[in-house]
């Protein structure tokens, strides 16, 4: 890659980013080394009062039809988000939805409050030299030691919120952060479960060094912070019933090819710098109701080469215990190639009743390294 500022999605794999990520989605259990990716979300035991950072949405009805299928709680429109026209933020959000909207994971609305704690966490992050969902007490900048601390303390009422971290060590400078976060979280398995879960809020901070004055001090470093969340009152989004959804999905496209760090690693005890895995591919259904995998392939769409995949990542495989039972991640065994087309078929039991489904994606010239 070269050291433009401008940001370019095919310089990626080109220059040595040193990136980490950190996954957070249960909000009692999130500590230093990152604990948990956005399996189960959680709900709070209290009742939380009406949310005024709420997206103006109102929550489809959730009567179940006579087929007895649950209908869908997607969101199909949000309010346009304020942050600044072609900024680092919009870039970001922009794709985010796009990324979700496409595959059937429905939208998130900017909320005000949780961007204020996300850019106070990643700030405390670049202050105190950290990468970490655990503030400590007294420290500068210091917000809430758990991210349900954060999210409050800024005022959103919360019934489930997620953590997503990654950063960024070859620069002070934010530019090409806000795309280049979101394509990174996207591809980490246990991260993109976060990103594409029933969330409906999100805020979203991209911060460096240079903007806090520590680069000299410290070493240049920027923050891709995205605090997502939902209230009791709105509740969660959800697929249909006899929904499967899949990310990346038909049409996605500029997939990063390979993972070289996530936290925690799917592949416990293999160094994912000298032995990289492809991007993970989500499958999912609506939450509460069981996925089974029983048979996966990947190709190249062209020639058809097989693509070795581990075994799929389910709630039973997994050595984390992050995912939940209506999630499961298929994991090339090594990096795919750049801007390359591939077919995946995966086939299994949502609740019982038998699917299939066949889909092209193709990855772009970029890396989660």
């Amino acid at each position: 890659m070269t050291t433009s500022r401008r940001f370019l999605l095919s310089s990626y794999n080109v220059m040595g980013r040193a990136l980490a990520a950190f996954s957070c989605a249960a909000i009692a259990a999130c500590g230093g080394g990152g604990g948990g990716g956005g399996g189960a979300l959680p709900v709070l035991a209290s009742t939380p009062a009406s949310n005024a950072g709420a997206p103006a949405t109102t929550p489809p009805a959730t009567a179940t039809p006579n087929d007895g299928v649950q209908p869908a709680t997607l969101v199909a429109s949000v309010p346009p988000a304020t942050y600044g026209a072609g900024s680092e933020g919009r870039q970001a959000f922009e794709l985010l939805n796009a990324e979700r909207g496409r595959c059937g994971f429905g939208l998130v609305a900017q909320n005000a409050q949780l961007d204020a704690a996300a850019q106070a966490h990643a700030d405390w992050q670049i202050l105190n030299n950290q990468l970490s969902h655990t503030e400590v007490t007294g420290t500068p900048g210091f917000t809430g030691v758990t991210p349900l601390d954060r999210v409050s303390a800024a005022g959103y009422v919360a019934a489930g919120v997620g953590e997503e971290i990654s950063s960024l060590f070859y620069s002070g400078s934010i530019a090409g952060t806000g795309v280049f976060g979101v394509r990174a979280l996207l591809a980490l398995p246990y991260h993109q479960l976060g990103m594409l879960s029933g969330y409906r809020d999100v805020g979203i901070a991209l911060r460096g060094s240079d903007q806090l004055g520590t680069t000299a001090s410290r070493g240049p470093r920027t923050v891709q912070q995205f605090n997502l969340g939902f209230t009791r009152s709105a509740g969660r989004q959800e697929p249909a019933g006899d929904q499967v959804l899949t990310y990346p999905c038909e049409g996605t496209t500029g997939v990063f090819y390979e993972i070289t760090n996530e936290t925690p690693n799917p592949v416990p005890g293999r160094d994912l710098r000298a032995s990289p895995l492809g991007p993970g591919v989500v499958v999912a259904v609506r939450s509460g109701q069981t996925l089974t995998i029983s048979s996966a392939t990947m190709t190249t769409l062209s020639g058809r080469a097989p693509v070795a995949l581990r075994p799929p990542l389910t709630k039973n495989s997994d050595p984390n215990a992050v995912l939940a039972p209506h999630q499961a991640v298929l994991i090339p065994d090594a990096s795919l190639m750049p801007n390359t087309s591939y077919t995946v078929s995966v086939a299994g039991t949502n609740d019982g009743t038998p699917f299939e489904k066949t889909f092209n994606f193709a990855t772009g010239a970029g890396a989660a390294r």
